[in-house]
């Protein structure tokens, strides 16, 4: 349990630091748009970014396809 809990830290630490990293080396002005998507029972098998074939997601498909995808993420 407490390495669960270090771990997590950890984790949540490194996300920071690589995005302080991001935010303090620009100009105030060259601020990134960050959009965070969370949405109830959607899988990764639901945006046909991803392959499905099932769902059609447009809109997402545009954002994934012109910025940074994080593909490797457990929640």
């Amino acid at each position: 349990m407490i390495i669960k809990t270090i771990f997590k830290a950890i984790g949540l630490l490194c996300a920071v630091i690589v995005v302080s990293g991001h935010l303090f080396g620009r100009n105030p002005g060259d601020q990134p748009n960050i959009v965070l998507i969370m949405a109830d029972d959607m899988g990764y098998e639901c945006i046909s970014a991803n392959g499905s074939e099932d769902y059609q997601t447009p809109v997402i498909d545009k954002l994934a396809a012109e910025g940074v995808r994080f593909e490797h993420c457990f929640a």
